[in-house]
């Protein structure tokens, strides 16, 4: 993993700001079966406590198996909802990438501001409604279908943002990473899938 530095080229507030409306995208992993490198050379203590927090937050949402992480995700309008499964082979962070704080920002409760940059990955959706397996965003376009997993796809994923502000840890809550929840038996019969 590297360990970046970025610093603040505009007011802190008005890049969460952005961040928030902007968002990533993605589901942000790799072909490995880990979710974190613990020997991770160069980061701070502050730097693996935000690597550890942002593992925490995706375990919250994706659930390990033998294939991989899987998430259950609703998308679509409230009216016509497509409920179906995402699966990534592994959710690996590369990197780190802190922002250099302001004085201002500290004293506004920032303590540690920026990214978690993830490996490339292979992913595959199952069950909902014919549609392209995440949005089309992947190598080659392929289409999912209710009752059955649609074929893997290569996928490099955008960075998840986040920063703790007066102790809290505060995640993008529209991030690709987080729409998911936790999916249980239920989820897998509504899909058609193992």
């Amino acid at each position: 993993m590297r360990v970046h530095r970025a610093t603040s080229v505009i007011p802190l507030t008005l890049a969460l700001a952005m961040a928030m409306v902007l968002g990533p995208i993605g589901c942000g992993h790799s072909s490995s079966d880990s979710s974190a490198d613990e020997g991770i050379p160069g980061l701070t203590s502050a730097d693996r406590e935000a690597q550890s927090a942002a593992i925490a937050e995706l375990q919250r949402h994706w659930r390990k198996g033998s294939d991989g992480w899987t998430t259950a995700v609703v998308s679509g309008s409230p009216y016509a909802p497509d409920h179906f499964l995402r699966q990534c082979r592994a959710l690996t962070i590369k990197a780190m990438v802190p922002q250099d704080l302001s004085e201002s920002d500290k004293l506004n409760g920032f303590e540690w501001v920026g990214r978690a940059e993830f490996e490339p990955t292979s992913c595959r959706e199952g069950g909902g409604q014919a549609g392209m397996v995440l949005d089309g965003m992947s190598n080659v376009v392929v289409s999912k279908h209710s009752g059955q997993w649609s074929q893997w796809v290569d996928f490099t994923p955008g960075p998840l943002r986040f920063a703790r502000e007066k102790g809290r840890w505060q995640f993008n809550w529209d991030a690709t990473y987080l729409r998911g929840t936790l999916p249980g038996a239920q989820d897998f019969a509504n899909a058609g899938v193992q």
